[in-house]
């Protein structure tokens, strides 16, 4: 049940001298700059709001790795919950709700925030959360972010026990990764699989959208999703996303079948905890992601553009939003961007990491070369918000 918004696209095909670019063969920038960005810490999240409660404590042995998974499990678990996006059906007498998908989320703040994943509510009527007691509860969708696929609800309860939060920056391939959720449905909630963390720093691409994941071979199953992705010391390092279920059709999803080419086995993936917190963290204070943008479109000059058109290497400006960030700075079309607060540009990536460094109302400064001379743009950063 994927929702993600366009993302940000750059064509391959080469600029045709000075002020002159391929329209035609072009996908623009969606004049947002940062994918992730925008999203900073410095947003404060309301008092109440604090993960810093865990899940009962529990002595996490260290000499076997059966006795370690048992323990993580049982100290975790109590935090993990099942998601069930319900849609209304027809009946003579009274409202029901059916439910037409389901997934897993672990509750955030003793007071009853949850993090799932934003394709596990899409499209829901009704959602209803069931807890590691077996009691259900309806939830409130506070919000969305279908770029990153998060999405935060929340239920009528406190003092409930919460997952930990860790630090996904400091994870390394090879750890033991130990994943908690619902496959196929509350029928076997709160199963426990285990592995490895197989990979870091994975790109993954579908049809909209592009996010770095965290690789594992623990098992991920339909369901899972919206579900922690825990460390050895209970820690939650990143939430069950997606699994790659074969190497052609439609790669990523969660749910088997409709995919065509080589079956593929114990790929799954996870967003990473160190990106998903800010998220989380806005959506609770302000219900939706504001993001930072300049308002252009822009392509990669590599090396070879470089040599045949006589450009620097960087960003080649193809289009400024009227009215935007960039055309109020002086940037114009034929610019070609080569840093970004005074930090080297040559990639879409290495702009979109720059920029979400800051927040919306922030000026930043964008080098550009025009006609061979170099020139610093104050760049005051403007919401994507309603653009």
């Amino acid at each position: 049940m994927d929702n993600r918004d366009d993302m940000f696209k750059v064509a391959d095909k080469k600029p045709e001298g000075r002020g002159r670019f391929p329209w035609g063969v072009i996908i623009v920038v969606a004049l947002v700059s940062a994918l992730l960005g925008g999203v900073i810490a410095a947003y404060i999240v309301p008092k109440n709001n604090t993960s810093a409660m865990a899940a009962p404590d529990v002595t996490i042995p260290t000499d076997n790795v059966s006795g370690l998974i048992s323990a993580v499990a049982e100290k975790v678990s109590p935090a993990v919950v099942s998601v069930s996006n319900m849609i209304p059906v027809s009946n003579d007498y009274q409202i029901k709700y059916a439910v037409q998908g389901s997934g897993s989320g672990f509750i955030y703040s003793k007071d009853g925030y949850i993090v799932t994943n934003s394709h596990v509510v899409k499209g829901a009527k009704r959602i209803e959360v069931t807890l590691k007691d077996g009691s259900k509860n309806v939830a409130k969708l506070i919000g969305t972010d279908s770029k990153t696929d998060l999405a935060v609800i929340k239920i009528d309860k406190s003092n409930l026990p919460v997952a930990k939060l860790g630090d996904s920056d400091k994870i390394k391939v090879g750890q033991l990764a130990v994943a908690i959720g619902n496959p196929l449905g509350e029928q076997y909630s709160g199963t426990v699989t285990a592995g490895i963390v197989s990979g870091l720093n994975r790109t993954l691409n579908t049809a909209d959208t592009s996010l770095k994941l965290i690789q594992t071979d623990a098992a991920i199953n339909p369901g899972n999703s919206g579900g922690p992705l825990v460390n050895t010391k209970g820690e939650v390092m990143g939430i069950t996303s997606v699994k790659l279920v074969s190497t052609g059709g439609d790669d990523l999803s969660d749910i088997f079948g409709g995919s065509s080419g080589t079956p593929v086995e114990g790929m799954g993936f996870a967003i990473p905890i160190s990106t998903a917190r800010p998220i989380v963290d806005q959506l609770i204070k302000n219900g939706y992601i504001e993001r930072p943008m300049i308002g252009v479109a822009v392509q990669q000059v590599g090396q070879d553009d470089a040599k045949s058109y006589n450009l620097p290497i960087g960003l080649y400006v193809a289009q400024v939003q009227p009215g935007g960030p960039a055309e109020s700075a002086g940037i114009k079309t034929g610019d070609v961007i080569t840093a970004v607060s005074n930090k080297k540009v040559t990639t879409l990536d290495d702009m979109q990491k720059q920029i979400s460094k800051h927040k919306v109302g922030e000026t930043i400064t964008m080098t550009v070369v025009r006609d061979g001379k170099t020139i610093n743009a104050k760049v005051t950063l403007k919401s994507s918000m309603g653009n």
